[in-house]
């Protein structure tokens, strides 16, 4: 078959060389072959290795499911399950990365200021249990006076006595 043998009926293909869309999109795919042709390598290769690839899976869900008694899956399992119930909030920490940054570098979670935290909680939680719901009364001037020179409350009256200084100090240096 030679050139003039070739149906010239190409009417078509004109109509559509001529709208300036597909040539522009046709200008995108040559510029592109290259990485088109690697691609559609990789995905050839892929599917030639399908069968390996699914073996390879099934063989790691099999141990999985035999290493019980090894332990190997009693440690995945948990936190295979950690992740599943974090993902919801994945999208939300996503966006806060700056925020969640700043409060790992921050002092906040040096352990000696989360153990004073921590002693802070405990006993407001403490002194919560022991008045919520009931009539308490400190008395008379006199009986906070007496209250004042018992040790514990000496303790906690210097602390945030040297608590409001060391404060005040950071909070003029800004």
């Amino acid at each position: 078959m030679s050139l003039t043998d070739v149906p010239a009926n190409t009417d078509a293909l004109d109509a559509m060389l001529a709208d300036p869309e597909i040539r522009q999109s046709l200008a995108v795919i040559v510029a592109n072959a290259p990485t088109l042709a690697a691609l559609a390598s990789m995905g050839t290769g892929l599917l030639q290795r399908g069968p390996e690839v699914m073996d390879n899976i099934n063989e790691g869900i099999q141990q999985l499911r035999t290493s019980e008694g090894d332990g190997t899956a009693a440690q995945i399992r948990p936190a295979i399950e950690a992740l599943a119930k974090l993902a919801p909030v994945a999208e939300t920490l996503a966006t806060r990365t700056e925020t969640i940054q700043g409060l790992l570098d921050s002092a906040i979670l040096r352990p000696e200021i989360v153990q004073v935290v921590g002693t802070l909680g405990e006993a407001a939680l403490e002194a919560d249990l022991r008045t919520r719901g009931k009539q308490v009364e400190v008395g008379s001037i006199f009986a906070l006076n007496r209250v004042l020179k018992e040790p514990e409350v000496q303790e906690t009256v210097a602390f945030l006595v040297e608590f409001a200084r060391v404060f005040g100090k950071h909070q003029r240096q800004g």
